[in-house]
């Protein structure tokens, strides 16, 4: 999908003047046409994902084929509470022992493509939460994409740009590239949300964060 300036610029929620003055210097990736700047949206998201810009995303009324919505992520069975670990290579080998993934997934293959990853990059997204996220295909067999939060018993460093340590994980495996970074861009809507964020910090049950998501994102919505 193609946006012009005015469309990257809320998305990103910068003017449109910056868009283009960050685009004209190579910051910002786009697409030449005729001489107007276009923008791939899939390398918009990517891009502000990886250098963690914020994105200006709400909910609409608009289908994505192979998407499930964002409130079906979210069930009582994928929380996780009192998970053990000083370091996110522990607390990540903890969260595999109760994570409910197919009987032929290799667990250990798992563990080492995310842990080699945060290793490279942090995951962390500041507020005391991080999103350790892969493509999935020949590791763990889903048949759709699947998602895991899991409660540190103490909070870990991660690296975080705002310094906090972390005391959720929001583990995120799917299954195709596009899928990838859609579901991540439209999780980061609900991540911004300070309700969400003081019912994970107060340790709200898993009923209740799941009722607040459902009223934030009904079945019949999806978030872009």
């Amino acid at each position: 999908m193609e946006l012009n300036a005015v469309e990257v610029g809320s998305l990103l929620h910068m003017p449109e003047k910056q868009v283009r003055e960050w685009a004209h210097s190579g910051r910002l990736p786009h697409l030449g046409a005729q001489g107007r700047l276009r923008f791939n949206r899939q390398a918009v998201l990517e891009w502000a994902l990886a250098c963690g810009h914020p994105l200006n995303l709400g909910p609409v009324e608009e289908d994505a084929a192979g998407l499930p919505p964002v409130s079906e992520l979210f069930t009582p069975d994928r929380f996780h509470y009192g998970v053990p670990g000083t370091t996110f290579g522990e607390v990540f080998r903890a969260a595999l022992d109760v994570f409910a993934l197919p009987p032929d997934t290799d667990k250990e293959l798992l563990y080492d493509l995310l842990v080699s990853r945060e290793k490279l990059m942090t995951t962390a997204i500041g507020d005391g939460l991080a999103i350790p996220h892969l493509r999935v295909p020949l590791v763990a067999k889903v048949p759709r994409p699947t998602l895991g939060i899991f409660f540190t018993t103490q909070p870990i460093d991660m690296g975080a740009l705002d310094h906090k340590p972390v005391h959720t994980l929001f583990v995120l495996l799917s299954l195709t590239p596009k899928q990838h970074l859609e579901l991540l861009a439209r999780l980061s809507f609900i991540f911004r949300q300070p309700a969400f964020v003081q019912l994970l910090g107060d340790r709200a049950p898993a009923e209740t964060i799941c009722d607040w998501i459902h009223r934030l994102v009904p079945n019949d919505k999806r978030v872009r």
